[in-house]
């Protein structure tokens, strides 16, 4: 899973130039959620709940809310079948109504998803009955009127009519999943429906599929043509590449001219087997039993990076909106050594047990307080100083970019320690154990300051708080155990290394910098490698932590290359330094690649010139 997160994250930071769109961020409203049954929707205290969670998410900053409210639970025909209370319906209605309102009063937006209702969760309702005595004409016309009513009467922001049409085919009992024009004809259906009784606009009403759709392609293409106003995508795994399948189907509805959205987020903690062992009609079973142990705490530092990505994402392709999945993470983990032996429903009782006594006590877990940070509409963003991405490491050096973040310009004056406040400014990290420390400062200005990563800093979600001559600014940041970043001779992050080439030669040992730099244009220097034995003295930060050196490879052009050293380059405070012998093979090769990796993160690509 890291060697997926941090490949999507060299997509990130190569294409995605920074810049913020009006994308919006969310999570889901779980109290209100229409799986958990009638019974506990219509419980005396199932009000007072989400008022308690919306307090909680308002602490959050999100921007809005993610509420199931699917067929049939908002069809009042349901209601006379079997067993069910007629008089339910109309309870029903009312507890939504009263959500919207509680939703407004705390000036969030609301994202509805009008999907089917879960019979393995909902279990007081007879949905497997109810799905199987309808015909296809009666179903599709049943879930149009629940997702008008949801239209109407609720009023919503936006309108998802469903993004899973795998999962939808097993729920209703299907021996087979729908095609993509069986999907389409559903959501085409709906749509019709809506635009019939004036629904058009408000909401903005959207459908889709997972990135897991193996022939995803065929269905966004379907949908197109169904009037929806938007393409919502649910993605819930990192494996085999579907970050960057997820993107596909994103630009191809973006390329014909739809907005596009993320309604149901989340990095399940799957292997790549798990999810090749069943096509996508059976995924819905792999992540159900995987998702229970999305709660344990060892996953902080992926579920961060991971949300991180969907928060670039949602920047770069100007999405509508991101709504992570497991929002109960976002007040409390669950410690592995404790639960470790509890089965998948002991584990979801402990969790909703632990999120609703955090909700309680007005405490977030460190990724509610990472979440938090990062999607405020003014904070700033802290990566490695070397190759200007994230994830970083506790003794590393990270620049930090933001606005008026200092009142003038100053460097640290020469001599250790590091001074903690430079030209107004300093800066404090919390990490994922909660414990604050000042970070050594090297620069401060305006728009950037670059600091060092305490090395007692723990692993996981943190927030750095940069305490300005004006405002507090705060950056969410990713502490890995290493974070390996090259420097350039440019200090861009790409192009020519800052390195030294050292030679053992008949006349000693000589050393010459790879790059001839003027007025801060850097050139490379042609390298000789047959005139002696060479090594490349690369100059880097992140890497220090390295467990073993065995751990760290170097690939020059297309030779793999072990270091000879990986380690603190010496004299200087967060820096490191990678030797790698160079075999005589490289002699002709011209422009190359160098990367270097630690334990399977990979560096920034920076280059050399053989000649």
């Amino acid at each position: 899973m890291q060697g997926y997160l941090s490949s999507y994250n060299a997509t990130l930071s190569s294409q995605w130039s920074g810049a913020k769109s009006p994308a919006v961020f969310g999570t889901e409203l779980l109290a209100a959620n229409d799986n958990i049954g009638i019974t506990a929707l219509l419980a005396p205290d199932a009000l007072s709940k989400v008022e308690m969670e919306l307090d909680g998410l308002a602490r959050l900053g999100v921007q809005f809310v993610t509420v199931a409210v699917s067929f049939p639970i908002l069809y009042q025909p349901f209601y006379s079948f079997e067993n069910n209370n007629p008089q339910d319906y109309a309870q029903v209605l009312t507890f939504y109504q009263n959500v919207m309102a509680q939703a407004r009063q705390r000036n969030m937006k609301v994202l509805i998803e009008s999907f089917v209702v879960f019979p393995a969760y909902a279990t007081d309702l007879p949905l497997n009955d109810y799905y199987k005595s309808l015909n296809t004409s009666e179903f599709n016309a049943g879930r149009a009127q629940n997702a008008q009513n949801v239209a109407q009467l609720l009023q919503p922001d936006w309108l998802n009519l469903g993004s899973e049409p795998d999962t939808e085919s097993a729920l209703i009992g299907l021996s087979a999943e729908y095609t993509p024009q069986q999907w389409a004809t559903e959501i085409s259906t709906m749509v019709a429906q809506m635009r019939g009784a004036g629904i058009n606009g408000k909401p903005l009403v959207g459908a889709g599929c997972g990135a897991w759709q193996q022939n995803g392609p065929d269905y966004v293409q379907a949908l197109l043509s169904t009037g929806i106003d938007y393409f919502d995508m649910h993605t819930f795994s990192v494996n085999l590449g579907l970050l960057n399948t997820g993107q596909t189907y994103l630009d191809m509805a973006i390329a014909a001219g739809k907005r596009a959205a993320i309604s149901e987020a989340w990095d399940h903690k799957l292997t790549d087997a798990q999810m090749k062992a069943p096509t996508e009609f059976g995924i819905i079973n792999t992540l159900a039993t995987a998702e229970p142990y999305n709660a344990y705490s060892f996953g902080a530092t992926q579920d961060a990076e991971f949300l991180g990505e969907m928060i670039g994402l949602a920047y770069w392709k100007q999405l509508l909106y991101v709504s992570p999945f497991e929002s109960e993470i976002f007040f409390a983990y669950l410690d592995y050594n404790q639960t470790s032996g509890l089965s998948g429903t002991d584990l979801t009782a402990a969790e909703t047990k632990a999120e609703s006594t955090a909700m309680a006590n007005g405490t977030t877990s460190s990724l509610g307080q990472w979440y938090a940070a990062a999607i405020k509409p003014v904070n700033a963003a802290t990566v490695s100083a070397a190759s200007g991405m994230a994830p970083v490491a506790p003794g590393s050096i990270v620049s930090i970019y933001g606005a008026s973040l200092a009142a003038t310009t100053a460097v640290a004056p020469p001599g250790l320690p590091l001074p903690t406040s430079l030209a107004g400014a300093s800066a404090t990290v919390t990490d994922a154990n909660g414990v604050a420390t000042p970070l050594p400062l090297f620069f401060a200005s305006a728009s950037q300051i670059n600091a060092e990563i305490p090395e007692s800093a723990n692993l996981g979600p943190a927030v750095i708080t940069i305490t300005t001559p004006s405002v507090a600014v705060s950056s969410p940041v990713v502490l890995n155990p290493v974070a390996p970043g090259l420097f350039t001779a440019d200090e861009s992050g790409t192009g020519v290394a800052a390195a030294y080439l050292v030679t053992n030669g008949p006349n000693g040992q000589q050393s010459m910098l790879i790059a001839d730099c003027v007025a801060g244009h850097c050139t490379p220097v042609p390298l000789d490698v047959s005139s002696g034995e060479t090594a490349l003295e690369l100059w880097g930060t992140g890497i220090q932590n390295r467990a073993s050196l065995s751990d760290v490879i170097v690939m020059v052009g297309n030779q793999t290359l072990a270091a000879a050293y990986a380690g603190p380059a010496p004299g200087f405070i967060g820096e490191d330094q990678v030797n790698v012998l160079l075999p005589a093979t490289l002699a002709g090769s011209g422009t190359a690649n160098i990367t270097v990796s630690v334990s399977g993160s990979v560096s920034n690509v920076v280059t050399a010139m053989f000649q």
